[in-house]
């Protein structure tokens, strides 16, 4: 691991010596592990430079470093700059810690596919597409059929980050085009205070990402629900499953 560190230094040294023969000075130097977006100013870059530095370290691993830059990032973030991702804060009380634990499908109690149209969005159109009730929450799936630009911007943007791992590389392009979850919201005719819980997202071919987002606590039924995400409005009913006897 030592010798690790040491290369991983001495390919700083010399980046820098070639930056400064050639006149470049506050430049990010080239890193072993690559973050989008870019860092915008020398704090997040120095932030980068420590997220860097624990991952060849091996202290954290690339979906560590993701989360944690993510984490940074929205902090550091005003509302104009791409990339940024929200999370539910706070720790994780133990009465509730299997909430956030993998659901398991033989629990999943209805599911429906709601005819709902695709929204306009800044990258294409947002379609939500399928509901699923639990016992603890809700599994809400979306489509974000990408325009032709943002094909274009992920293509420019894969070109630039070869040297970052594959699963790096798909959570950071996935949630810079993807609203942010800060975003979204859920409401209820009970006025129920709904948590979003994590989300997760993936490239389906190079014009299409798709995204699960679990949120809690599961409302009583039946229900009328609406979910706003980044304006978008979403609206779809869930009935007792008696209901449809």
């Amino acid at each position: 691991m030592h010798k690790v560190i040491r290369e991983f230094l001495e390919s700083k040294l010399q980046a820098l010596k070639e930056a400064h023969s050639k006149g470049a000075t506050g430049g990010d130097l080239p890193g072993q592990i690559v973050f989008w977006p870019p860092p915008k100013d020398a704090l997040e870059a120095r932030l980068h430079g420590l997220l860097e530095g624990l991952y060849i370290a091996g202290k954290i691993n690339d979906r560590e470093a993701s989360d944690w830059h993510s984490r940074f990032r929205s902090v550091l973030a005003t509302p104009a700059d791409p990339g940024t991702v929200g999370y539910v804060g706070g720790p994780i009380p133990d009465d509730v810690r299997t909430r956030y634990e993998p659901w398991l499908r033989d629990a999943m109690m209805i599911a429906i596919e709601p005819d709902i149209p695709a929204r306009d969005y800044d990258n294409g159109l947002l379609a939500l597409t399928r509901v699923e009730l639990y016992p603890l929450g809700l599994s809400i799936h979306w489509r974000l059929d990408l325009s032709k630009s943002a094909q274009a911007m992920i293509q420019q943007a894969r070109r630039g980050l070869k040297k970052s791992p594959p699963d790096l590389l798909e959570f950071h392009l996935t949630r810079t085009f993807l609203p942010s979850i800060k975003a979204m919201t859920m409401s209820d005719a009970t006025a129920t205070a709904f948590a979003l819980l994590d989300m997760d997202s993936n490239f389906v071919g190079e014009d299409q990402i798709r995204a699960l987002t679990r949120l809690t606590p599961r409302p009583e039924l039946p229900a009328q629900l609406t979910v706003a995400w980044a304006g978008r409005t979403f609206a779809f009913s869930l009935d007792a499953p008696n209901s449809n006897a």
